[in-house]
């Protein structure tokens, strides 16, 4: 019953929620500024910041769940700069209305790397999509570039089935450890 929970609860949830899906494209983004310009004509003023010139990805409802894989390079400096934590927010276009939104912390140190995933996305309609990545406000260490990667096929766990692993698991550590508890003698 414990291995069987085991297998059920948590290696169940690792597996799909870290480890399905399959890698997608993969795009470097290093040009930033405070406004771009999209395919359509729109133009994009960024006031908090700068952002990285947009992305155009070509997306499929075929390929949920998506994610958004970002690691982020940091220029290596001569000064000891310490770790320190900037704040960015990526946006999902679909024409100009914007379908997917998250704020990320990364955690850098002058000539480091950090990855972030952004969080699962569902598409319901194939098409283009701008996918954009900005700064929250100047940047404590400064990033040579961000690398895009597109995870596509990920599963999601299913809640029963994890639930009931978990409760597999708990009966089993039970019935393990019953047998240590020792036993109160009546008289």
């Amino acid at each position: 019953m414990l291995m069987l929970g085991l297998l059920l609860g948590p290696t169940y949830y690792v597996l799909c929620e870290y480890l399905s899906g399959e890698d997608g494209e993969t795009f470097t983004l290093a040009e930033r500024a405070a406004r771009w310009t999209l395919p359509d004509g729109t133009i994009l003023r960024f006031a908090r910041g700068q952002a990285y010139r947009p992305v155009t990805l070509t997306l499929d409802p075929g390929m949920n769940l998506i994610a958004f894989l970002l690691t982020f390079e940091a220029a290596p400096e001569s000064t000891d700069a310490s770790k320190s934590t900037d704040n960015y927010e990526v946006t999902l276009l679909q024409s100009d209305q914007p379908i997917f939104e998250r704020s990320l912390a990364v955690k850098l140190a002058p000539g480091s790397k950090a990855t972030v995933e952004t969080g699962k996305l569902a598409l319901y309609y194939p098409g283009a999509y701008q996918f954009l990545l900005q700064e929250a406000g100047a940047p404590h260490v400064p990033v040579s570039q961000v690398r895009l990667q597109v995870r596509k096929h990920i599963k999601a766990p299913s809640l029963p089935l994890t639930a009931s692993g978990l409760v597999l698991l708990v009966a089993g550590l039970a019935l393990t450890l019953e047998s240590y508890i020792p036993r109160r003698r009546s008289r």
